[in-house]
Protein backbone atom coordinates (compact mmCIF):
# COMPACT_ATOMS: atom_id res chain seq x y z
CA UNK A 1 0.00 0.00 0.00
CA UNK A 2 1.58 3.23 -1.16
CA UNK A 3 1.14 5.71 2.00
CA UNK A 4 -0.65 9.35 1.71
CA UNK A 5 1.15 11.95 -0.27
CA UNK A 6 -0.42 14.43 -1.79
CA UNK A 7 0.33 15.87 -5.28
CA UNK A 8 3.17 15.72 -6.95
CA UNK A 9 5.39 14.31 -4.37
CA UNK A 10 2.85 11.13 -4.00
CA UNK A 11 2.93 10.21 -7.61
CA UNK A 12 6.88 10.45 -7.18
CA UNK A 13 6.98 8.25 -4.62
CA UNK A 14 4.33 5.77 -5.87
CA UNK A 15 6.79 6.19 -9.19
CA UNK A 16 9.61 4.69 -6.97
CA UNK A 17 8.22 1.69 -5.23
CA UNK A 18 6.89 1.00 -8.83
CA UNK A 19 10.43 1.24 -10.43
CA UNK A 20 12.06 -0.73 -7.07
CA UNK A 21 10.04 -3.53 -7.83
CA UNK A 22 10.38 -3.73 -11.56
CA UNK A 23 14.01 -3.58 -10.56
CA UNK A 24 13.99 -6.93 -8.12
CA UNK A 25 14.33 -4.85 -5.20
CA UNK A 26 12.42 -4.82 -1.84
CA UNK A 27 10.22 -2.42 -1.36
CA UNK A 28 11.64 -1.81 2.52
CA UNK A 29 14.03 -2.83 4.60
CA UNK A 30 12.22 -5.93 5.97
CA UNK A 31 12.29 -7.52 2.82
CA UNK A 32 15.77 -7.87 2.15
CA UNK A 33 17.42 -10.77 2.55
CA UNK A 34 20.26 -11.58 5.20
CA UNK A 35 23.49 -10.48 4.17
CA UNK A 36 25.68 -13.61 3.24
CA UNK A 37 27.48 -15.55 5.71
CA UNK A 38 31.15 -14.65 5.92
CA UNK A 39 33.16 -17.69 6.97
CA UNK A 40 32.68 -21.04 6.85
CA UNK A 41 35.07 -23.62 8.24
CA UNK A 42 35.45 -27.79 7.27
CA UNK A 43 37.70 -29.76 7.37
CA UNK A 44 39.09 -32.31 4.73
CA UNK A 45 41.24 -35.52 5.88
CA UNK A 46 43.59 -34.75 3.06
CA UNK A 47 45.57 -32.44 1.13
CA UNK A 48 44.80 -33.23 -2.46
CA UNK A 49 46.46 -31.11 -4.64
CA UNK A 50 45.23 -28.13 -6.81
CA UNK A 51 41.96 -29.36 -6.94
CA UNK A 52 41.73 -29.72 -10.57
CA UNK A 53 39.56 -32.17 -12.29
CA UNK A 54 43.23 -34.24 -13.09
CA UNK A 55 44.54 -33.69 -9.50
CA UNK A 56 42.09 -34.28 -6.89
CA UNK A 57 42.10 -37.93 -5.67
CA UNK A 58 38.79 -37.47 -3.14
CA UNK A 59 38.09 -33.91 -2.89
CA UNK A 60 35.73 -33.81 -6.28
CA UNK A 61 32.70 -32.05 -3.93
CA UNK A 62 35.64 -29.38 -3.62
CA UNK A 63 36.42 -29.35 -7.26
CA UNK A 64 32.91 -28.52 -7.98
CA UNK A 65 32.86 -25.70 -5.90
CA UNK A 66 35.50 -24.59 -8.46
CA UNK A 67 34.21 -25.78 -11.66
CA UNK A 68 30.91 -26.55 -13.65
CA UNK A 69 28.96 -29.36 -15.24
CA UNK A 70 26.20 -28.84 -17.85
CA UNK A 71 24.41 -30.38 -16.13
CA UNK A 72 23.69 -31.00 -11.73
CA UNK A 73 22.22 -33.06 -9.60
CA UNK A 74 19.12 -31.76 -7.48
CA UNK A 75 18.55 -32.43 -4.14
CA UNK A 76 16.85 -36.31 -4.61
CA UNK A 77 20.04 -36.80 -7.25
CA UNK A 78 18.13 -36.19 -10.14
CA UNK A 79 20.06 -34.11 -12.94
CA UNK A 80 19.00 -30.84 -13.83
CA UNK A 81 20.56 -28.11 -16.20
CA UNK A 82 23.36 -25.91 -14.90
CA UNK A 83 25.77 -24.81 -17.82
CA UNK A 84 23.33 -25.91 -20.22
CA UNK A 85 20.04 -24.67 -20.75
CA UNK A 86 18.72 -27.31 -22.37
CA UNK A 87 19.13 -31.03 -23.77
CA UNK A 88 17.82 -32.35 -26.84
CA UNK A 89 17.79 -35.83 -28.12
CA UNK A 90 17.07 -36.81 -32.13
CA UNK A 91 18.26 -39.16 -34.86
CA UNK A 92 17.15 -42.27 -33.05
CA UNK A 93 19.31 -40.91 -28.99
CA UNK A 94 22.21 -41.34 -31.43
CA UNK A 95 22.27 -37.30 -31.06
CA UNK A 96 22.68 -35.10 -28.34
CA UNK A 97 22.56 -31.34 -28.41
CA UNK A 98 23.21 -29.07 -25.49
CA UNK A 99 22.45 -25.46 -25.21
CA UNK A 100 24.75 -23.53 -23.12
CA UNK A 101 23.46 -20.52 -20.66
CA UNK A 102 24.37 -17.12 -21.92
CA UNK A 103 26.32 -14.77 -20.29
CA UNK A 104 28.98 -17.60 -18.14
CA UNK A 105 32.30 -16.06 -17.74
CA UNK A 106 35.18 -17.87 -16.29
CA UNK A 107 36.96 -16.68 -13.17
CA UNK A 108 39.53 -14.66 -15.29
CA UNK A 109 36.56 -13.01 -17.05
CA UNK A 110 36.57 -14.42 -20.19
CA UNK A 111 33.59 -16.18 -21.57
CA UNK A 112 32.52 -19.48 -21.41
CA UNK A 113 31.52 -21.00 -24.62
CA UNK A 114 30.38 -23.92 -26.75
CA UNK A 115 34.21 -23.98 -27.67
CA UNK A 116 35.34 -24.52 -24.10
CA UNK A 117 33.16 -27.37 -23.58
CA UNK A 118 33.59 -29.19 -27.08
CA UNK A 119 37.67 -29.00 -26.23
CA UNK A 120 36.61 -30.29 -22.06
CA UNK A 121 35.26 -33.71 -23.71
CA UNK A 122 38.49 -34.07 -26.63
CA UNK A 123 40.70 -33.52 -23.98
CA UNK A 124 39.61 -35.75 -21.18
CA UNK A 125 38.91 -38.64 -24.11
CA UNK A 126 42.61 -37.88 -24.89
CA UNK A 127 44.03 -37.86 -22.18
CA UNK A 128 42.67 -40.60 -19.59
CA UNK A 129 41.48 -39.94 -16.23
CA UNK A 130 40.33 -43.12 -14.18
CA UNK A 131 36.95 -41.31 -13.58
CA UNK A 132 35.88 -39.25 -16.40
CA UNK A 133 37.19 -41.05 -19.65
CA UNK A 134 35.41 -44.25 -19.50
CA UNK A 135 31.89 -42.01 -19.47
CA UNK A 136 33.40 -40.89 -22.97
CA UNK A 137 33.44 -44.57 -24.02
CA UNK A 138 30.89 -44.05 -26.66
CA UNK A 139 30.91 -40.50 -27.88
CA UNK A 140 31.66 -40.58 -31.52
CA UNK A 141 31.83 -36.74 -32.09
CA UNK A 142 31.63 -33.86 -30.82
CA UNK A 143 31.42 -30.12 -32.13
CA UNK A 144 30.60 -26.99 -31.43
CA UNK A 145 28.16 -25.77 -33.81
CA UNK A 146 27.56 -21.88 -32.60
CA UNK A 147 29.04 -20.41 -29.91
CA UNK A 148 26.45 -21.50 -27.41
CA UNK A 149 25.15 -24.93 -29.22
CA UNK A 150 27.58 -28.50 -28.82
CA UNK A 151 26.63 -31.40 -30.73
CA UNK A 152 27.52 -35.16 -29.33
CA UNK A 153 27.33 -38.02 -31.61
CA UNK A 154 26.84 -41.59 -29.99
CA UNK A 155 27.64 -44.58 -30.88
CA UNK A 156 24.33 -45.96 -29.67
CA UNK A 157 21.87 -44.48 -27.39
CA UNK A 158 22.27 -43.61 -23.67
CA UNK A 159 19.71 -43.30 -21.18
CA UNK A 160 22.98 -42.90 -18.74
CA UNK A 161 24.75 -39.93 -20.97
CA UNK A 162 22.91 -36.73 -18.74
CA UNK A 163 24.31 -38.55 -15.40
CA UNK A 164 27.55 -39.31 -16.47
CA UNK A 165 28.86 -37.24 -18.41
CA UNK A 166 26.44 -34.43 -18.39
CA UNK A 167 25.73 -34.27 -14.88
CA UNK A 168 29.70 -35.31 -13.53
CA UNK A 169 32.91 -34.24 -15.85
CA UNK A 170 33.77 -30.68 -14.98
CA UNK A 171 34.08 -28.27 -18.22
CA UNK A 172 37.68 -27.33 -18.66
CA UNK A 173 38.57 -23.64 -19.98
CA UNK A 174 40.38 -23.96 -23.12
CA UNK A 175 42.35 -21.19 -23.43
CA UNK A 176 44.27 -22.28 -19.94
CA UNK A 177 44.08 -25.83 -20.78
CA UNK A 178 45.04 -26.48 -24.78
CA UNK A 179 48.74 -25.78 -24.24
CA UNK A 180 49.15 -28.13 -21.23
CA UNK A 181 52.11 -30.84 -22.09
CA UNK A 182 51.64 -34.21 -21.47
CA UNK A 183 54.10 -34.80 -18.86
CA UNK A 184 51.73 -31.83 -16.69
CA UNK A 185 48.56 -32.93 -15.05
CA UNK A 186 47.54 -29.38 -15.19
CA UNK A 187 48.04 -25.59 -15.57
CA UNK A 188 49.87 -24.10 -13.57
CA UNK A 189 49.20 -21.81 -10.73
CA UNK A 190 45.82 -21.94 -8.99
CA UNK A 191 42.77 -23.48 -10.89
CA UNK A 192 40.54 -21.27 -13.15
CA UNK A 193 36.82 -22.18 -13.08
CA UNK A 194 33.42 -20.59 -13.96
CA UNK A 195 31.98 -22.03 -10.38
CA UNK A 196 30.51 -20.17 -7.83
CA UNK A 197 33.94 -20.37 -5.39
CA UNK A 198 37.68 -19.47 -6.65
CA UNK A 199 40.18 -21.21 -5.24
CA UNK A 200 42.23 -18.68 -3.40
CA UNK A 201 44.96 -20.65 -1.37
CA UNK A 202 46.47 -24.03 -1.42
CA UNK A 203 49.16 -25.21 1.13
CA UNK A 204 50.07 -29.37 1.55
CA UNK A 205 49.59 -30.20 4.89
CA UNK A 206 47.30 -27.08 5.69
CA UNK A 207 44.79 -26.71 3.71
CA UNK A 208 42.46 -24.53 0.86
CA UNK A 209 40.65 -21.15 1.18
CA UNK A 210 38.18 -20.19 -1.11
CA UNK A 211 36.35 -16.80 -1.69
CA UNK A 212 33.17 -15.88 -3.44
CA UNK A 213 32.51 -15.50 -7.43
CA UNK A 214 30.10 -12.71 -6.81
CA UNK A 215 29.06 -12.64 -10.26
CA UNK A 216 28.39 -16.40 -10.74
CA UNK A 217 25.76 -16.80 -13.25
CA UNK A 218 23.35 -18.82 -10.67
CA UNK A 219 23.88 -15.62 -8.07
CA UNK A 220 25.87 -14.59 -5.53
CA UNK A 221 26.85 -16.99 -3.60
CA UNK A 222 25.40 -17.02 0.34
CA UNK A 223 29.18 -17.51 1.96
CA UNK A 224 31.71 -15.04 1.40
CA UNK A 225 34.23 -17.26 2.75
CA UNK A 226 35.53 -21.16 2.83
CA UNK A 227 38.38 -22.23 4.80
CA UNK A 228 39.25 -26.12 4.69
CA UNK A 229 41.93 -27.18 7.67
CA UNK A 230 43.54 -30.62 6.80
CA UNK A 231 42.57 -32.34 9.97
CA UNK A 232 43.89 -36.26 9.44
CA UNK A 233 42.11 -38.44 12.39
CA UNK A 234 38.18 -38.61 12.36
CA UNK A 235 38.13 -37.67 16.11
CA UNK A 236 39.81 -34.16 16.43
CA UNK A 237 37.97 -33.32 13.71
CA UNK A 238 34.56 -33.82 16.06
CA UNK A 239 36.55 -31.96 19.16
CA UNK A 240 37.12 -29.13 16.65
CA UNK A 241 33.45 -28.86 15.94
CA UNK A 242 32.31 -28.75 19.61
CA UNK A 243 34.72 -26.34 20.03
CA UNK A 244 33.59 -24.12 17.37
CA UNK A 245 37.14 -24.47 15.59
CA UNK A 246 34.93 -25.52 12.94
CA UNK A 247 31.12 -25.30 11.96
CA UNK A 248 30.56 -28.82 9.34
CA UNK A 249 31.81 -32.14 8.95
CA UNK A 250 31.92 -33.22 5.33
CA UNK A 251 32.11 -36.76 6.54
CA UNK A 252 29.20 -38.54 7.65
CA UNK A 253 29.29 -40.04 10.99
CA UNK A 254 28.74 -43.31 12.81
CA UNK A 255 25.40 -43.22 14.99
CA UNK A 256 27.50 -42.99 18.01
CA UNK A 257 29.23 -39.86 17.22
CA UNK A 258 25.88 -38.32 15.69
CA UNK A 259 24.53 -38.83 19.06
CA UNK A 260 26.82 -37.21 20.44
CA UNK A 261 27.27 -34.27 18.78
CA UNK A 262 23.74 -34.36 18.12
CA UNK A 263 23.44 -33.67 21.95
CA UNK A 264 25.97 -31.23 21.82
CA UNK A 265 24.87 -27.56 22.25
CA UNK A 266 25.08 -25.23 19.10
CA UNK A 267 25.50 -28.46 16.85
CA UNK A 268 22.39 -30.03 14.31
CA UNK A 269 23.11 -33.01 12.31
CA UNK A 270 21.37 -33.49 9.09
CA UNK A 271 20.58 -37.16 7.75
CA UNK A 272 19.35 -38.55 4.69
CA UNK A 273 20.17 -41.58 2.46
CA UNK A 274 23.84 -42.16 1.10
CA UNK A 275 24.34 -43.97 -1.82
CA UNK A 276 28.42 -44.66 -0.58
CA UNK A 277 28.54 -47.72 0.62
CA UNK A 278 31.01 -50.39 2.11
CA UNK A 279 32.35 -53.61 0.54
CA UNK A 280 34.46 -56.53 0.65
CA UNK A 281 36.96 -57.03 -1.78
CA UNK A 282 37.91 -60.69 -3.11
CA UNK A 283 41.44 -61.14 -4.89
CA UNK A 284 40.37 -63.06 -7.31
CA UNK A 285 44.02 -63.74 -8.40
CA UNK A 286 45.07 -66.52 -5.94
CA UNK A 287 44.00 -68.72 -3.69
CA UNK A 288 41.97 -69.15 -1.46
CA UNK A 289 39.25 -66.81 -3.42
CA UNK A 290 40.66 -67.73 -6.85
CA UNK A 291 38.11 -70.40 -6.45
CA UNK A 292 34.09 -69.33 -6.13
CA UNK A 293 33.13 -72.01 -3.70
CA UNK A 294 34.82 -70.47 -1.30
CA UNK A 295 33.79 -67.00 -2.02
CA UNK A 296 30.17 -68.19 -1.91
CA UNK A 297 31.10 -69.80 1.38
CA UNK A 298 32.30 -66.55 2.60
CA UNK A 299 28.92 -64.91 1.94
CA UNK A 300 27.19 -67.07 4.06
CA UNK A 301 28.85 -66.48 6.77
CA UNK A 302 28.42 -62.87 6.61
CA UNK A 303 25.00 -61.45 8.76
CA UNK A 304 24.71 -57.99 6.80
CA UNK A 305 21.99 -57.06 9.31
CA UNK A 306 24.47 -57.37 11.90
CA UNK A 307 27.06 -55.76 10.64
CA UNK A 308 25.38 -52.90 9.84
CA UNK A 309 23.70 -52.29 13.23
CA UNK A 310 27.40 -52.65 14.60
CA UNK A 311 29.20 -50.90 12.03
CA UNK A 312 26.08 -48.35 10.77
CA UNK A 313 23.92 -46.60 11.01
CA UNK A 314 22.63 -47.63 7.53
CA UNK A 315 20.65 -50.39 5.25
CA UNK A 316 22.02 -53.86 4.87
CA UNK A 317 23.10 -53.90 1.07
CA UNK A 318 21.45 -57.81 0.31
CA UNK A 319 19.89 -56.20 -2.48
CA UNK A 320 23.14 -55.59 -4.11
CA UNK A 321 25.32 -52.77 -5.42
CA UNK A 322 22.70 -50.25 -5.64
CA UNK A 323 20.85 -48.41 -2.92
CA UNK A 324 17.32 -49.62 -2.22
CA UNK A 325 16.38 -45.99 -2.57
CA UNK A 326 17.88 -45.40 -6.31
CA UNK A 327 15.46 -45.72 -9.08
CA UNK A 328 17.13 -48.71 -10.60
CA UNK A 329 17.03 -50.60 -6.93
CA UNK A 330 16.22 -54.09 -7.98
CA UNK A 331 13.85 -54.71 -4.87
CA UNK A 332 15.08 -58.33 -4.52
CA UNK A 333 16.91 -59.84 -2.12
CA UNK A 334 20.11 -61.07 -3.54
CA UNK A 335 22.69 -62.22 -0.43
CA UNK A 336 21.37 -64.21 2.60
CA UNK A 337 22.99 -65.03 5.89
CA UNK A 338 23.33 -69.01 6.52
CA UNK A 339 25.76 -69.95 9.21
CA UNK A 340 25.13 -73.99 8.84
CA UNK A 341 25.73 -73.56 5.56
CA UNK A 342 28.50 -71.81 6.01
CA UNK A 343 30.33 -73.76 8.66
CA UNK A 344 29.41 -76.97 6.30
CA UNK A 345 31.26 -75.33 3.41
CA UNK A 346 34.46 -73.73 4.70
CA UNK A 347 35.03 -76.62 6.66
CA UNK A 348 34.96 -79.17 3.49
CA UNK A 349 36.81 -76.79 1.24
CA UNK A 350 39.18 -76.44 3.73
CA UNK A 351 40.25 -72.73 3.50
CA UNK A 352 43.61 -71.49 4.72
CA UNK A 353 43.71 -68.39 7.23
CA UNK A 354 41.93 -65.13 5.84
CA UNK A 355 44.14 -62.11 6.31
CA UNK A 356 41.46 -58.95 5.86
CA UNK A 357 42.75 -55.52 5.29
CA UNK A 358 40.68 -52.38 6.59
CA UNK A 359 41.34 -48.79 6.51
CA UNK A 360 42.85 -47.01 9.66
CA UNK A 361 41.46 -43.90 9.61
CA UNK A 362 37.85 -44.83 9.26
CA UNK A 363 35.98 -45.75 12.16
CA UNK A 364 33.04 -46.77 9.95
CA UNK A 365 34.73 -49.24 7.89
CA UNK A 366 37.31 -50.62 10.40
CA UNK A 367 34.33 -51.94 12.29
CA UNK A 368 33.02 -53.28 9.36
CA UNK A 369 36.31 -55.11 8.87
CA UNK A 370 36.47 -56.17 12.40
CA UNK A 371 32.65 -57.59 11.86
CA UNK A 372 33.40 -59.63 8.37
CA UNK A 373 36.72 -61.15 10.85
CA UNK A 374 34.01 -61.67 13.56
CA UNK A 375 31.45 -63.33 11.19
CA UNK A 376 34.39 -65.40 9.72
CA UNK A 377 35.39 -67.03 13.22
CA UNK A 378 31.53 -67.98 13.94
CA UNK A 379 31.44 -70.04 11.23
CA UNK A 380 34.69 -72.06 11.58
CA UNK A 381 37.12 -70.02 9.52
CA UNK A 382 40.40 -68.45 10.70
CA UNK A 383 40.62 -64.91 10.24
CA UNK A 384 42.57 -61.85 11.16
CA UNK A 385 42.15 -58.18 10.32
CA UNK A 386 45.27 -55.90 9.44
CA UNK A 387 44.47 -51.98 9.62
CA UNK A 388 46.51 -49.87 7.17
CA UNK A 389 46.86 -46.25 6.17
CA UNK A 390 44.87 -45.09 3.20
CA UNK A 391 48.00 -44.95 0.70
CA UNK A 392 49.06 -48.58 2.06
CA UNK A 393 45.79 -49.94 1.57
CA UNK A 394 45.43 -48.25 -1.72
CA UNK A 395 48.61 -50.00 -2.74
CA UNK A 396 48.32 -53.27 -1.51
CA UNK A 397 44.67 -53.42 -3.99
CA UNK A 398 46.58 -51.78 -6.81
CA UNK A 399 44.89 -48.62 -6.99
CA UNK A 400 48.00 -46.94 -8.16
CA UNK A 401 48.68 -49.37 -10.94
CA UNK A 402 51.22 -51.85 -8.43
CA UNK A 403 50.93 -55.31 -8.43
CA UNK A 404 47.88 -56.27 -6.05
CA UNK A 405 49.19 -57.88 -2.74
CA UNK A 406 46.49 -58.70 -0.51
CA UNK A 407 43.26 -61.76 -0.20
CA UNK A 408 40.42 -59.30 0.99
CA UNK A 409 40.48 -56.13 2.09
CA UNK A 410 37.16 -53.70 3.31
CA UNK A 411 36.55 -50.87 0.67
CA UNK A 412 34.12 -47.75 0.08
CA UNK A 413 31.99 -48.74 -2.79
CA UNK A 414 31.48 -45.36 -4.91
CA UNK A 415 27.72 -43.59 -4.77
CA UNK A 416 28.01 -43.05 -8.77
CA UNK A 417 26.70 -47.25 -9.11
CA UNK A 418 23.45 -45.61 -7.50
CA UNK A 419 22.93 -42.80 -9.98
CA UNK A 420 23.94 -44.63 -12.59
CA UNK A 421 24.65 -47.80 -13.13
CA UNK A 422 26.68 -48.17 -16.22
CA UNK A 423 29.25 -47.44 -13.44
CA UNK A 424 29.67 -50.94 -12.68
CA UNK A 425 31.06 -51.84 -16.02
CA UNK A 426 34.28 -49.59 -14.72
CA UNK A 427 34.53 -51.64 -11.63
CA UNK A 428 33.67 -55.20 -12.82
CA UNK A 429 34.02 -55.38 -16.35
CA UNK A 430 37.37 -57.06 -18.37
CA UNK A 431 39.20 -54.30 -20.13
CA UNK A 432 41.50 -51.67 -18.81
CA UNK A 433 40.62 -49.04 -20.25
CA UNK A 434 36.87 -49.62 -19.57
CA UNK A 435 37.24 -51.01 -15.62
CA UNK A 436 39.93 -48.94 -14.64
CA UNK A 437 38.51 -49.49 -10.68
CA UNK A 438 38.49 -53.48 -11.11
CA UNK A 439 40.71 -54.43 -8.22
CA UNK A 440 39.67 -58.38 -7.91
CA UNK A 441 40.66 -59.11 -11.60
CA UNK A 442 37.37 -60.54 -11.94
CA UNK A 443 36.76 -61.44 -15.94
CA UNK A 444 33.53 -62.42 -17.02
CA UNK A 445 31.94 -62.09 -21.08
CA UNK A 446 28.52 -63.12 -19.36
CA UNK A 447 29.03 -59.33 -17.48
CA UNK A 448 30.08 -57.63 -20.35
CA UNK A 449 27.51 -58.65 -22.14
CA UNK A 450 24.25 -57.59 -19.81
CA UNK A 451 27.29 -54.39 -19.21
CA UNK A 452 26.29 -53.47 -22.79
CA UNK A 453 22.79 -54.19 -22.43
CA UNK A 454 22.49 -51.80 -19.23
CA UNK A 455 24.67 -48.95 -21.37
CA UNK A 456 22.62 -49.30 -24.53
CA UNK A 457 18.92 -50.09 -23.36
CA UNK A 458 17.01 -47.25 -25.02
CA UNK A 459 13.80 -47.20 -22.59
CA UNK A 460 14.07 -47.81 -18.52
CA UNK A 461 12.15 -50.55 -18.42
CA UNK A 462 14.65 -52.81 -20.45
CA UNK A 463 17.64 -50.93 -18.74
CA UNK A 464 15.93 -52.04 -15.56
CA UNK A 465 15.75 -55.41 -16.71
CA UNK A 466 19.42 -56.00 -17.58
CA UNK A 467 20.49 -54.04 -14.16
CA UNK A 468 18.46 -57.18 -12.29
CA UNK A 469 20.27 -59.33 -14.62
CA UNK A 470 23.42 -57.87 -13.60
CA UNK A 471 23.21 -57.46 -10.01
CA UNK A 472 22.18 -61.16 -10.33
CA UNK A 473 26.04 -62.54 -11.97
CA UNK A 474 27.60 -60.18 -9.73
CA UNK A 475 25.60 -61.47 -6.48
CA UNK A 476 26.32 -65.48 -8.12
CA UNK A 477 29.95 -64.62 -9.30
CA UNK A 478 31.25 -62.50 -5.92
CA UNK A 479 34.19 -60.71 -6.73
CA UNK A 480 33.70 -58.16 -4.21
CA UNK A 481 30.89 -58.66 -1.45
CA UNK A 482 28.42 -55.34 -0.86
CA UNK A 483 27.98 -55.29 3.09
CA UNK A 484 25.53 -51.99 3.33
CA UNK A 485 25.57 -48.22 2.66
CA UNK A 486 26.14 -45.74 5.68
CA UNK A 487 23.35 -43.58 6.24
CA UNK A 488 24.33 -39.67 5.49
CA UNK A 489 24.69 -38.53 8.94
CA UNK A 490 26.45 -34.98 8.88
CA UNK A 491 27.49 -32.55 11.57
CA UNK A 492 27.11 -28.38 11.36
CA UNK A 493 26.89 -25.40 13.41
CA UNK A 494 23.59 -23.77 12.35
CA UNK A 495 24.59 -19.94 13.74
CA UNK A 496 27.69 -20.65 11.53
CA UNK A 497 25.46 -21.18 7.93
CA UNK A 498 21.98 -22.87 8.39
CA UNK A 499 21.79 -23.28 4.14
CA UNK A 500 22.85 -26.91 3.75
CA UNK A 501 20.84 -29.03 1.14
CA UNK A 502 20.98 -32.62 1.69
CA UNK A 503 22.07 -34.06 -2.20
CA UNK A 504 20.65 -38.08 -1.85
CA UNK A 505 23.09 -40.28 -2.10
CA UNK A 506 26.18 -37.54 -1.67
CA UNK A 507 25.74 -35.73 1.93
CA UNK A 508 25.45 -31.93 2.26
CA UNK A 509 29.15 -29.92 0.94
CA UNK A 510 27.35 -29.42 -2.36
CA UNK A 511 27.12 -25.67 -3.98
CA UNK A 512 24.03 -26.05 -4.01
CA UNK A 513 24.13 -25.42 -0.50
CA UNK A 514 26.30 -22.18 -0.84
CA UNK A 515 23.90 -20.76 -3.59
CA UNK A 516 20.92 -18.47 -2.57
CA UNK A 517 17.29 -20.59 -2.71
CA UNK A 518 18.31 -23.80 -3.74
CA UNK A 519 16.56 -25.56 -0.95
CA UNK A 520 13.19 -23.93 -1.91
CA UNK A 521 14.26 -23.93 -5.63
CA UNK A 522 11.20 -25.92 -8.34
CA UNK A 523 12.67 -29.45 -9.42
CA UNK A 524 13.38 -29.33 -13.62
CA UNK A 525 13.87 -32.53 -15.43
CA UNK A 526 16.23 -33.41 -17.69
CA UNK A 527 14.40 -35.44 -20.02
CA UNK A 528 14.02 -36.05 -23.72
CA UNK A 529 12.22 -38.51 -26.47
CA UNK A 530 13.64 -37.94 -29.89
CA UNK A 531 13.59 -34.54 -31.25
CA UNK A 532 12.15 -33.65 -27.64
CA UNK A 533 14.45 -31.80 -24.85
CA UNK A 534 14.47 -30.49 -21.55
CA UNK A 535 12.34 -27.43 -20.38
CA UNK A 536 14.74 -24.45 -20.37
CA UNK A 537 15.12 -22.64 -17.64
CA UNK A 538 14.14 -19.02 -17.31
CA UNK A 539 16.96 -16.42 -16.79
CA UNK A 540 17.88 -16.38 -13.01
CA UNK A 541 18.28 -13.34 -10.54
CA UNK A 542 22.07 -13.16 -11.77
CA UNK A 543 22.00 -13.91 -15.14
CA UNK A 544 23.62 -11.13 -17.01
CA UNK A 545 20.22 -9.69 -18.80
CA UNK A 546 18.91 -9.51 -15.21
CA UNK A 547 22.02 -8.01 -13.95
CA UNK A 548 21.76 -5.07 -16.90
CA UNK A 549 17.79 -4.55 -16.19
CA UNK A 550 18.71 -4.09 -12.65
CA UNK A 551 21.38 -1.66 -13.19
CA UNK A 552 18.90 0.25 -15.75
CA UNK A 553 16.19 0.44 -13.10
CA UNK A 554 18.85 1.70 -10.08
CA UNK A 555 19.40 4.66 -12.76
CA UNK A 556 15.71 5.49 -12.52
CA UNK A 557 15.25 4.45 -9.29
CA UNK A 558 18.28 7.27 -8.11
CA UNK A 559 16.76 9.75 -10.43
CA UNK A 560 12.92 9.53 -8.80
CA UNK A 561 14.30 9.57 -5.45
CA UNK A 562 16.21 13.06 -6.28
CA UNK A 563 13.29 14.44 -7.67
CA UNK A 564 11.35 13.02 -4.37
CA UNK A 565 14.02 15.48 -2.87
CA UNK A 566 14.07 18.43 -5.18
CA UNK A 567 9.82 18.46 -4.49
CA UNK A 568 10.46 18.06 -0.86
CA UNK A 569 12.79 20.89 -0.99
CA UNK A 570 10.56 23.41 -3.27
CA UNK A 571 7.57 22.57 -1.21
CA UNK A 572 9.33 23.25 2.23
CA UNK A 573 10.60 27.04 0.77
CA UNK A 574 7.75 27.57 -0.90
CA UNK A 575 5.71 27.31 2.36
CA UNK A 576 8.67 29.22 4.26
CA UNK A 577 7.67 32.40 1.91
Amino acid sequence: MVPHCPGRVGALVATALVVSVAAGLPPSPSTAQPAATKLVRLPFPKYDGTLTPYTFEVGYPLVTLVYDTLLWRDAEGVPRPWLARSVKRSDGGRRVTVRLRKGVRWHDGRPLTAADVAFTFRYVARRFHPRFSPQLARVESVRATNRLTVSFGLSRPSLAFDDQPLADLPILPRHLWKGVPPARLAPRGLPVGSGPYRLTGARPGVGYRFRANRTYFKGRPSVERIQVPIIRQEELTHRALQRRQVDMLPVGLGEDAAEELGGSLGINVLRGPSYSGTALLLNLRRPPFERRAVRRAVALALDLDRIVQNAGPGEPADEGFIHPQSQWASGEVLQRFDLAAARRDLAQLKVPRIRVLAPANDAVRAEAGRQVVLALRRAGAKATLTERSRGRLGRAIGEDGSKPDFEAAIVATPPLASYDPDFLRRVFGAERGDAPLNYSGYRSEAFGALAERVATARDRRARSRAVVAELRLLARDLPEIPLFFSEGAFAYRPNAHDGWVFIAGTGILDKRSFLPGEASSPPRRVEGSEEQGAAEEPEEAGSPTVDVLRIASLAVLAIVLVLVALALVSRRRARES
